[in-house]
C-alpha cells in the first residue's frame, strides 16, 4: 500500500514538474541563452549595426530633421492636411466648376492638364462635371450664386488659417476676410493666365524650359500668395523660403502624380463608379494640403536654422 502511494506521488512529482533531467537541465537554460545572445551581440555585423544605430541617434538628437518633427507634429500636419482636403473638395472644387462654367471655359481639361491626366482618364472624369452650359443655367439667378462666392472664400480662409498657424499669428476676425477675397481674385487671374500661357510656352520652349519656367511660376505665385495672406505681417525676405519649398514640393507632387493618376482615376472608375473617381481625386486634394503645409514649415525651418546649400555641401564634404 505505501509502495502504491509512492509511487503515486512520483509520478504526480514527474507529471507536474516534467523529468527529473528535464528539471535538472532548467536552471541552465537561461545561462545557456544568454551566452547565445552575448555571441549574437559580438558578432562585427551586430556590432557595426548597433554602432550604427548609436551615430544615427546621436547625429539625430537636436538636428535640423528633429526640428522639423517638431514643428510639424505640433501644427498635426497630417490632420490638418486632410481638414485642408476636405474643405478644397466641398468648397473649391464647385467654386472651380462654376467661375469655369461662368468663363465659358470646360473644368476638366483644366483638371486635367494641371493633374497630367491622359484623355482616357479625362474622359473619365468628364462623368463627373455636368456641361458648362447647364452649370451657368441652374447657377445664374438663383441662391447657388452666394454659395459659390461662399464656397471660395471658405476654402481661401482655410488656406490663411493654415499659415497662420504656420506663422504663429493671431486671426484678426473679419480683418482677415479681405486678404482672402483678394486672394480669391489673384488666383483666377493666374489660372487664367497660366492657361492662356501654358501651352504656347511649351509649344516654344520644349520640356526642360517649360519644367524651368514652371518652377518659377509656382515659386512666385505661392510668394505673393503667402504676402496676401498673411496681410503683409510678415517681411517679402522671410516668406521666400516657404515659398520656394512649396514650388518644389507642388513640382514633385505633380510630377509623381502625372505617373500614375491617371491608371489610379481609371482602374477607380471601373471599380466603383463615379464615386471611385472622388476617392483618387480626395487622394490628390489630401497630397496638396500636405505640400502646402510642409512647404511652408520646411522653408520656415530652413530660415530659422540659418540653414544654406552651402553649409549643407561643406557639412558633406567633412563627412567624407
Amino acid at each position: 500500500m505505501d509502495k502504491t502511494t509512492n509511487g503515486s506521488g512520483a509520478e504526480q512529482t514527474t507529471q507536474a514538474g516534467g523529468s527529473p533531467r528535464q528539471l535538472a537541465s532548467e536552471p541552465g537554460r537561461p545561462a545557456a541563452r544568454k551566452r547565445a545572445g552575448d555571441r549574437i551581440r559580438d558578432r562585427p555585423g551586430a556590432r557595426r549595426a548597433r554602432r550604427a544605430a548609436e551615430w544615427g541617434q546621436q547625429k539625430y538628437a537636436g538636428s535640423s530633421a528633429e526640428y522639423l518633427r517638431n514643428r510639424l507634429n505640433a501644427l498635426d500636419f497630417i490632420s490638418q492636411g486632410m481638414l485642408f482636403a476636405a474643405t478644397l473638395l466641398l468648397c473649391f472644387v464647385p467654386f472651380l466648376i462654376v467661375a469655369a462654367a461662368l468663363a465659358g471655359r470646360p473644368v476638366v481639361p483644366a483638371m486635367a492638364r494641371r493633374a497630367g491626366l491622359n484623355k482616357q482618364a479625362a474622359a473619365d472624369l468628364g462623368h463627373l462635371f455636368a456641361s458648362s452650359a447647364t452649370t451657368v443655367h441652374a447657377v445664374v439667378g438663383t441662391t447657388s450664386v452666394v454659395f459659390f462666392v461662399l464656397g471660395g472664400i471658405a476654402a481661401a480662409t482655410a488656406l490663411q488659417q493654415l499659415y497662420e498657424r504656420v506663422f504663429n499669428l493671431d486671426s484678426r476676425g473679419l480683418k482677415d476676410l479681405w486678404p482672402a477675397v483678394i486672394w480669391l481674385a489673384f488666383l483666377i487671374g493666374a489660372g487664367s493666365l497660366s492657361g492662356w500661357a501654358g501651352p504656347v510656352v511649351r509649344g516654344a520652349a520644349g520640356p526642360v524650359l517649360f519644367g524651368i519656367a514652371g518652377m518659377a511660376w509656382a515659386v512666385a505665385f505661392w510668394w505673393l500668395s503667402l504676402w496676401i495672406l498673411v496681410a503683409g505681417r510678415i517681411s517679402w525676405q522671410r516668406l521666400f523660403p516657404p515659398a520656394v519649398a512649396t514650388g518644389v514640393f507642388w513640382a514633385g507632387m505633380v510630377a509623381v502624380f502625372s505617373l500614375f493618376f491617371s491608371s489610379m482615376i481609371d482602374s477607380d472608375y471601373k471599380e466603383y463608379g463615379p464615386i471611385g473617381m472622388v476617392f483618387a481625386l480626395m487622394a490628390f486634394l489630401i497630397a496638396i494640403g500636405v505640400v502646402i503645409i510642409l512647404g511652408a514649415v520646411v522653408g520656415l525651418v530652413w530660415q530659422e536654422r540659418s540653414l544654406s546649400f552651402a553649409a549643407a555641401v561643406k557639412k558633406l564634404r567633412r563627412a567624407r
